[in-house]
């Protein structure tokens, strides 16, 4: 059996096993040379620590890029000045390296063009009229959970927490509320560089193959969470955490990326499958989750049981099964291309393939 006849067998397995590899194989990196070189830019300053410093500089020197810490501009400017460790930009962007080799392996350039089609803001037989009205209940809800973070902050951490939030949210100013929100809603590490990974190859692939959309949802959820586990190998070693603090983490982690893959896959699916709904959700949750984690009180950590954002996300995610039930829009998208789907483009690699289709089709 050909390499492309085995892609076509288990796509998931094959996109999975790259993503994490080279997520592993990164995090590898930065372990091996903080042992081989613990003084690399001066004593005691190994690569990360120097590569952290000159990043605080880039965003001293350029505020608006950086009113959103985590956005792919800043990055890319703190790469400029440490080139040594550029190769990190795919440690987000692994996912969608992952699928588009593994589309490329398997359908070759049909898979390709369907993979990046993704990026169209809507997709199948809806107008513009609907998409206006679908980003703006998306947006809406952002702005919602924004203002009640705020709100809350206010009351129950006093003027300090408050401020933090508003300095987090870029309302120093209507250029740095405009900056932060424009590159964490679609410039976003995570957002921008994951998402036609998860929620755009893997997501349909568990949809068509599970039970229900809810089961594909909540599995995603978890492998998408697992995923992350190398870069937390690092800490781990050095000593800055223990074992029993990873699981809890990783735990509460866990309960938070299954709420927010029900929340994003939902407005996927009404978009049609276009990955943008997913690419604004995710920079929600690291927006929120940045914000969270420079509170006075130290509930903000993604270990902390007590962190909102946790909370923001599991009752996102319980109004949505009110309102989508475990179908979560499934339904609604096939209808968008068709009785059954037929015309969506992620048909292609996710559709059960047996052996002898594949055979038949080489």
């Amino acid at each position: 059996m050909s390499l492309s006849e085995r892609v076509r067998l288990h796509p998931f397995r094959w996109f999975y096993g790259i993503a994490i590899g080279i997520a592993t194989l990164l995090w590898t990196y930065v372990v091996i040379h903080q042992i081989l070189w613990p003084n690399y830019a001066g004593p005691g300053v190994p690569l990360a620590d120097y590569f952290y410093g000159e990043r605080a500089k880039v965003a001293a020197e350029h505020p608006y890029w950086a009113a959103h810490k985590d956005g792919v501009p800043l990055t890319l400017m703190a790469y400029w000045r440490v080139p040594q460790v550029s190769m990190f930009l795919f440690f987000p962007g692994a996912p969608t390296v992952a699928a588009l080799l593994v589309t490329a392996i398997g359908w070759g350039r049909g898979g390709l063009q369907a993979l990046l089609s993704l990026y169209r803001p809507l997709l199948g037989n809806q107008g513009w009229r609907e998409g206006v009205r679908l980003y703006a209940a998306l947006l809406l809800m952002v702005a919602g959970v924004a203002a009640l973070s705020t709100a809350a902050a206010h009351f129950l951490g006093g003027s300090a927490a408050r401020d933090i939030l508003w300095e987090a949210f870029g309302l120093q100013s209507l250029g740095t509320f405009l900056a932060a929100w424009a590159v964490a809603l679609f410039a976003n590490q995570g957002g921008l560089l994951e998402e036609l990974g998860w929620r755009g190859f893997a997501w349909p692939i568990f949809a068509r193959r599970m039970a229900t959309p809810l089961n594909a949802a909540l599995l995603l959820g978890v492998m998408w969470a697992l995923w992350h586990i190398p870069r937390e190998i690092p800490l781990l070693l050095a000593g800055q955490n223990s074992l029993s603090n990873l699981l809890l983490g990783q735990g509460l982690f866990i309960s938070m990326c299954v709420s927010m893959t029900i929340v994003a896959v939902y407005f996927v699916n009404l978009a049609g499958g276009s990955v943008w709904p997913a690419i604004i959700v995710h920079g929600c949750l690291n927006m929120y989750g940045s914000a969270f984690k420079l509170q006075p009180d130290g509930n903000g950590g993604a270990g902390n049981i007590y962190n909102p954002s946790i909370w923001i996300w599991l009752i996102l995610a319980a109004l949505v099964l009110l309102v989508a039930g475990r179908d979560l829009g499934w339904s609604t998208r096939l209808k968008l291309h068709g009785k059954d789907g037929e015309t969506d483009p992620t048909r292609l690699w996710s559709a059960r393939t047996t052996s002898k289709e594949t055979s038949d089709a080489a």
